[in-house]
């Protein structure tokens, strides 16, 4: 799923994706993919699918530009379903307050994510 997700945002989206870390460089926008947690579901027949939260950081040298980006990554994850996504849903989404941030600006959003691995 990890790839595939990577794989899918890279390509639809006009702004650096990384897995598990900002990524180098000084470009804004940007997005940084994070598992913040995953279970099987199980069954009597054997192993089911796999129930995963991924957030997802919007990063951008304005406020517009990282709700921008935010707007961009929902346009192609909310409700995507595809390879061995089985479903993708935002839960939640939450932006940086003006007085917390120095350098860059942030919006993060949080899905569930269903996924056969």
């Amino acid at each position: 799923m990890e790839q595939y997700l990577y794989t899918l945002l890279s390509g639809a989206v006009g702004f650096p994706v990384s897995w598990g870390t900002i990524g180098s460089g000084a470009e804004t926008p940007r997005a940084a993919l994070f598992r913040v947690s995953g279970r099987r579901d199980m069954h009597n027949t054997g192993l089911g699918l796999m129930q995963g939260r991924v957030q997802i950081d919007c990063y951008g040298a304005t406020y517009g530009e990282a709700i921008g980006a935010s707007n961009d990554i929902r346009a192609v994850l909310e409700g995507y379903k595809g390879g061995p996504i089985e479903g993708a849903f935002l839960d939640a989404i939450r932006d940086t307050h003006a007085d917390d941030f120095k350098l860059l600006c942030r919006v993060s959003l949080t899905f569930s994510v269903t996924y056969r691995d």
